[in-house]
């Protein structure tokens, strides 16, 4: 496993960190994963779908692992319906719009964002219903644990390149001395790459299986953010 360590020296000084949510300060895949994706097939049962919860269930977490452009619209195509827009949706809303309940971070996510904090901002970017990831951060105890919130309504064509280019737009801050950290290789590291951003893959979460890109340095955890900012490590 590559570490942000050694490469670090060789990017720009970085001047602000853009923190993934989602697998990247706490085990989503663990806590909220399994209850969404049941809360989004009874849903999809109950707008229409002529399936049982399980069958709907097992397709749910079938499609999930494939890269498909809209998981409740490719779920809701599996099984015939009277509606099949209405399932897609309601299934959409379940899985998005739900009360997470009570959440853990990772045990050292706190004090990681504590000490970047003491160099440079700290930045949250997450995709998802900006209300439904609000209760999050405060669930987790992080509401006060970041700089700035960039929530992006999973929705919204941009996503998360269009979240990351407004910030910089906004900041002021060279692309090439911003350093994005997070799972998704597909997400926030193809957007971070696409802009220039610096990028550091916590390699785990449910798309841990997906190869991080050629040139990207990946880490265990999120501790791996604290050796290109010079910073002592957490244990």
């Amino acid at each position: 496993m590559i570490e942000g360590a050694p490469l670090a020296a060789a990017h720009e000084p970085v001047r602000a960190v853009v923190f993934d949510l989602d697998d990247t300060l706490y085990d989503c895949a663990g806590q909220c994963l399994a209850p969404a994706h049941r809360e989004a097939a009874k849903a999809m049962v109950e707008a229409g779908a002529h399936a049982t919860v399980e069958e709907v269930l097992e397709a749910r977490l079938a499609l999930s692992g494939i890269h498909v452009l809209d998981l409740d619209d490719a779920v809701a195509a599996s099984f015939r319906a009277t509606h099949p827009v209405k399932v897609a949706e309601a299934g959409r809303r379940a899985f998005y719009e739900r009360d997470p309940g009570p959440l853990v971070p990772f045990p050292f996510a706190a004090e990681v964002l504590s000490r970047v904090r003491t160099a440079v901002p700290a930045v949250l970017l997450s995709l998802g219903h900006p209300p439904s990831q609000r209760k999050k951060i405060e669930a987790l105890g992080l509401a006060e644990a970041f700089d700035e919130v960039l929530l992006e309504d999973v929705l919204s064509r941009g996503g998360k390149e269009e979240a990351l280019r407004r910030y910089l737009a906004a900041s002021g801050h060279p692309a090439a001395a911003v350093l994005v950290v997070g799972d998704r290789v597909d997400a926030e590291i193809a957007a971070a790459q696409r802009i220039g951003m610096q990028a550091l893959r916590v390699h785990g979460g449910e798309f841990a299986s997906r190869p991080t890109p050629a040139g990207v340095p990946e880490a265990a955890d999120v501790r791996g953010v604290l050796p290109y900012l010079g910073l002592p490590p957490v244990s």
